[in-house]
């Protein structure tokens, strides 16, 4: 079975969400545009939450699942049970999505929280979930380019 698609990269990128965030000038607001996007987020199905696909490290449960596409680009699906934690995971995600895997295993997926004013805001178990699932990013380009 194939992942869901979603619009994240596509219709929905890390400008256009950095965009809404910005004009946001207040945490509570950027809290509420980051429940918005995870609303737009797709629903992992059940077969792939998988202790494989699991990050563990996280405050809410969270999995990481992807494929490698026929042209070589990765794609993703990140799931959470929290809808604040899977808007950041919307961020993660419009950058990520469709990359190749050499791209991705140097990316700074990270630094957008910072930029955009979001880490300093985050509890000290969120943001180290959160660098626990951009490693699992990390971990899948690598086990993709080990593939080919």
């Amino acid at each position: 079975m194939h992942l869901p698609d979603h619009p994240f990269a596509t219709a929905i990128t890390s400008q256009d969400i950095a965009e809404r965030l910005q004009k946001s000038p207040h945490w509570e607001d950027r809290y509420r545009e980051l429940i918005r996007l995870s609303r737009q987020m797709p629903t992992l199905p059940e077969e792939w939450r998988s202790v494989e696909n699991e990050v563990f490290g996280c405050e809410n449960r969270v999995w990481v699942a992807y494929e490698l596409t026929p042209q070589g680009a990765m794609h993703f699906v990140l799931e959470s049970e929290s809808r604040i934690v899977k808007g950041l995971l919307a961020l993660l995600l419009s950058q990520c999505e469709g990359q190749p895997p050499h791209v991705l295993v140097d990316k700074d997926l990270l630094s957008s929280l910072s930029e955009l004013g979001l880490a300093q805001h985050l509890s000290t178990t969120r943001n180290s979930g959160l660098t626990a699932v951009a490693q699992a990013i990390k971990n899948a380009a690598n086990a993709a380019l080990e593939r080919r």
